[in-house]
């Protein structure tokens, strides 16, 4: 069994933070849902425009890495939502070439935002190592075993956004790509041909992203088809021997001849054109034997037929035979080394500055990509007009290895800013380069989101069965009564395959009148003349401990006329004659009453929590002691949600607020209408009252209280209710300032969740239970009840 893991206070900041960092970063409302275990963008069909973004139901004990993994998320896909143009994400919707031009997108938009908000680069960097520790480190040996020596496969669904990172400066990724660099110098030879790593820095749109990633699709397929006429080349003279020879062969056949017939003929053949004074018939002459201009002249490409009549030297010495020429293919193998050792020197040198460049200017170019080879957003290059244009490398090789016309159409197309004065025309797609959207050899390349949603997900797995994790808070509600009614029926009716049922808003419709009548009938009638002196009783405790003291003998504040007679008088000559009132108050707290609106407790004890609650404001109101009154219960169910611990929304409704008076008319029918007409279901007392302590959030006052008016133990549709409520108050008592003190009503059941606690059969029984502890919370005199 893994070890149990404690609620975090990090994890209740992300929560409630993240709606209000997405709405400030993307400049406009967007929905953050949570829900599930998966993390994704939802789209519109129709328009292209997100939706909402999807984070998996985050636990209260969830780890950093976790965090640092959805946060990321977040950023990136905010990122999207303020760069990327709508149009081109609708139009690669589907296509089969969307995955590359993510990956070549992804690195556009990071760069932006990086640009735009600085702070966002720390948690885009914090993304790229986590992606490295977590997801690269681990799984990339599984996809080279996986792809073996087939390298351009593997480098194309595993390599190609490191190594489109790495050119753009991101040092973890540049750091990972340190020790494989080596398996890839025919890929990165084919990027090169199209100067992909200063185009790809050099983007300043989301067509462009798209120009530059078919362009990859093209440079791959043309090294691929001269790869196959090359081969082809090689093979053609070899074929046209053996299909010779072939015909001979089947001319022997229809005269029915064998084998050993055909080989004697060849033999007799061959002593026809020899001269009468030779002493050998075969062997000695071979040697001589002059490739014609259809033979290959490379070592390797010799077949198996070939080497059947190479001379036997062991019968003839060395003096016997020819001497040999130089083998031309060995030395243009030894030239082909020296090239790919030069080309991975270039590599090196073309990385290294951007590790190695001042402190000062790293931190924007990791995630800008504005090095010195890339010259930032605008192509700025170092490198001459003419070589960015083309896209080609200058070198005097690949000119003459591309001269010829049928391979220059992919140059055309990869110009960077060639064709319009604004720099636009290298990132326009023409019709040819919409045909290659849906191009069949188009491959598929592990994306930033792939590898985040990935690496969340094996997060989440890690996450004990025993944690709490309510399958979705989207539907939760807290908030004043008047407003539950419209909430319910805004609030999404289905998440994912769920749907949410048993919720008609029509069952929370707020009347205010007849609230207020169900306030006299069922509330008023438990207030007896007792309960009424209860703020009497409380008043006379605290204000025998509230003093105003005058102090005198000071040198500032107010004269005291009492004392002048010390400054006329020389022999004393004291300045000490001003005087000062200090007021010493011994109530400075904020109170919440947090009632049970559950099932059990209908009938007689909602009345009586309601009117526990109302007396002890009252009370509070009038001796000024802040105090806030709030109720939680569910509303409705998901269904097909049986997998999480919590499938039923919460219902936490303010009956009376802060700056509000419980004797109001307006809080008064808001306490009626709950006890008679407000639907009460079940109860998931952990989760509401951590979710209800964030009311105590920003108040200054010294002592903050929870006061919980409940019936005893949690009960939901779902698992781990009561664990997890005595995880919560254990994280109150030791990780807040909030004191929790539970009010079993009619019952001593809190006192199996709560250490202190106490119980009231009726209003009467609050004098000496509820009221005394908390005169001695206020006074600093508590040792429980």
């Amino acid at each position: 069994m893994s070890k149990k893991r404690e609620i975090r206070p990090e994890v209740l900041n992300f929560r409630e933070s993240v709606q209000t960092v997405v709405g400030l970063l993307a400049a406009k409302k967007i929905r953050v849902v949570d829900f599930g275990n998966e993390a994704y963008c939802a789209y519109n069909k129709k328009t292209g425009e997100l939706e909402y973004i999807n984070i998996p139901s985050i636990p209260d004990t969830a780890s950093d890495d976790l965090l640092t993994a959805i946060r990321g998320f977040i950023d990136h896909e905010v990122a999207h939502v303020l760069f990327t143009d709508i149009s081109i994400s609708k139009l690669m919707e589907g296509k089969t070439a969307h995955s590359l031009w993510n990956v070549v997108e992804d690195t556009f938009i990071e760069r932006k935002m990086g640009n735009l908000f600085p702070g966002s680069r720390k948690h885009l960097l914090q993304t790229q190592k986590h992606l490295i520790d977590s997801f690269f480190n681990r799984k990339i040996q599984e996809f080279i075993d996986h792809f073996g020596d087939n390298t351009k496969d593997l480098f194309l669904a595993a390599f190609f956004m490191p190594v489109s990172r790495a050119y753009c400066g991101h040092t973890p990724f540049i750091d990972f790509m340190e020790s494989h660099w080596w398996r890839f110098d025919e890929q990165i030879s084919i990027l090169e041909s199209i100067n992909y790593k200063e185009r790809i820095n050099r983007i300043t749109k989301s067509e462009g992203a798209a120009k530059l990633a078919i362009d990859v699709i093209k440079a791959f397929r043309l090294a691929e088809e001269k790869k196959k006429e090359e081969l082809k080349a090689k093979e053609t003279p070899e074929s046209k021997k053996t299909k010779d020879e072939k015909e001979e062969a089947s001319d022997t056949d229809d005269k029915c001849m064998d084998s050993s017939t055909d080989e004697s003929k060849k033999d007799k053949l061959e002593k026809k054109d020899k001269p009468e004074d030779s002493e050998e018939e075969v062997e000695p002459d071979l040697p001589k034997h002059e490739p014609t201009e259809t033979e290959p002249t490379k070592s390797e490409d010799k077949t198996d037929s070939e080497e059947e009549f190479e001379p036997d030297l062991s019968e003839h010495g060395e003096e016997d035979l020819p001497p040999l020429e130089p083998d031309s293919s060995s030395k243009s193998a030894e030239d082909s080394t020296e090239s790919t050792k030069d080309s991975t020197k270039d590599r090196e040198s073309d990385t290294k500055p951007i590790e190695d460049s001042p402190s000062d200017s790293e931190s924007i170019d990791e995630f800008s990509g504005d090095t010195p080879l890339s010259g930032g957003e605008h192509g700025d290059s170092g490198s001459s007009p003419d070589e960015l244009d083309t896209g080609r490398e200058t070198s005097t090789t690949e000119s003459s290895d591309t001269s010829s016309s049928e391979e220059t159409p992919l140059s055309e197309t990869s110009s960077g800013s060639e064709d319009s004065e604004d720099g636009d025309g290298g990132e326009t797609l023409t019709d040819e380069d919409m045909k290659e959207l849906d191009a069949p050899d188009a491959p598929e390349t592990l994306s930033t989101e792939d590898v985040t949603k990935d690496m969340i997900s094996d997060e989440l797995k890690m996450v004990s069965k025993f944690d709490y994790k309510p399958y979705s808070r989207i539907n939760d509600f807290m908030g004043p009564l008047e407003r539950a009614e419209e909430f319910i029926r805004k609030s999404p009716k289905s998440i994912g395959d769920s749907k949410w049922r048993d919720c008609s808003p029509d069952h929370y419709v707020f009347n205010e009148k007849i609230g207020l009548i169900l306030f006299r009938k069922y509330i008023e009638p438990m207030l007896t003349t007792k309960s009424k002196t209860l703020a009497k009783d409380l008043e006379r405790v605290i204000a025998s401990k509230n003093r105003v003291q005058k102090v005198n003998g000071l040198r500032k504040g107010r004269i005291n006329s009492s004392s002048l007679w010390k400054i006329t008088c020389p022999s004393i000559n004291d300045d000490r004659v001003f005087s000062k009132k200090i007021e010493h108050r011994a109530v400075n707290a904020a109170v919440q009453l947090v009632v049970d609106l559950s099932g059990s407790m209908d009938g007689r004890r909602i009345c009586l929590a309601l009117a526990s609650a109302y007396a002890l404001s009252d009370a509070l109101d009038k001796i000024k002691v802040p105090n806030i009154i709030t109720g939680f219960t569910t509303v409705g169910m998901f269904d097909n949600a049986d997998s999480a611990s919590r499938y039923e929304p919460l219902f936490m409704p303010i009956l009376k607020n802060w700056n509000e008076k419980v004797n109001s008319t307006t809080c008064m029918a808001r306490l009626g209408f709950v006890s008679n007409r407000l639907p009460l279901a079940n109860n998931a007392d952990g989760e509401c009252i951590l979710a209800l302590s964030q009311h105590h959030n920003g108040r200054t006052e010294d002592k903050q209280i929870m006061f919980v008016l409940s019936d005893g133990a949690p009960c939901a549709a779902g698992s781990g209710f009561s664990n997890h409520l005595l995880d919560v108050v254990e994280f109150i008592t030791k990780k807040t300032k909030i004191d929790i003190l539970a009010v079993g009503i009619q019952t001593d059941a809190p006192a199996r969740f709560y250490r202190h606690h106490t119980s009231v059969r009726s209003v009467d029984d609050l004098p000496k239970t509820v009221i005394t502890s908390i005169r001695d919370l206020l006074l600093g005199n508590f040792t429980g009840f």
